[in-house]
């Protein structure tokens, strides 16, 4: 009897399982229809929260990992061949601290956040308003990003520096020949 009673529960287990998948599917489908534009290929791999989606554009082949936040009151735009890593963070606006309350009041500076092709974003990541994040660029876990990144910059650590920089010949002759990574960096399909 104890053994039906485990098989059981191992199976309501597994069909809540199912269902909360579908469901995060299905929620993840519905914001993707919200966006001012979303490409091909865009996968958001898990739970992703994105306030004032008709401000935000995806381009194709954009991969945005579990539990990121992307706040589009003042406009964001991922460029194609992206991939963002889990836990990302990225804000168009901010509060007014020199405003008519403390510590700030409801007054918004809206800020855009553009972010290039062929860009890679590690786990833990933070956009402040207003940075650009050139084509080609990395930016290592846990970084806090409060200035612009240059193209095929490598930064990362706490605060924000440039590490290096991609060798130019192999990414432009990556680049020539189309040559993206889909899902998990294996080679996209044409």
């Amino acid at each position: 009897m104890r053994y039906l009673f485990r098989l059981g529960i191992v199976w309501v287990s597994r069909q809540i399982a199912r269902l909360n998948n579908l469901i995060l599917r299905e929620n993840n489908y519905y914001l993707m229809t919200k966006l001012k534009h979303c490409g091909k290929q865009v996968h958001f791999h898990g739970k992703v929260t994105i306030i004032s989606p008709t401000n935000v554009v995806m381009e194709d082949n954009v991969h945005i990992g579990n539990n990121s936040y992307l706040d589009g009151r003042g406009g964001i735009t991922i460029g194609e061949n992206t991939h963002i890593s889990r836990n990302f963070v990225v804000h168009s606006s901010s509060h007014d601290y020199l405003g008519a309350c403390l510590p700030y009041d409801d007054v918004y500076h809206l800020k855009p956040v553009i972010i290039g092709r062929n860009v890679w974003i590690g786990t833990n990541v933070v956009l402040i308003p207003g940075v650009n994040i050139g084509d080609g660029a990395i930016i290592g876990a846990g970084a806090v990003v409060s200035k612009s990144v240059p193209p095929l910059a490598i930064v990362g650590n706490q605060p924000t520096r440039l590490l290096k920089y991609r060798e130019q010949e192999h990414y432009q002759r990556l680049e020539q020949a189309k040559s993206y990574g889909g899902v998990s960096g294996k080679p996209l399909k044409s």
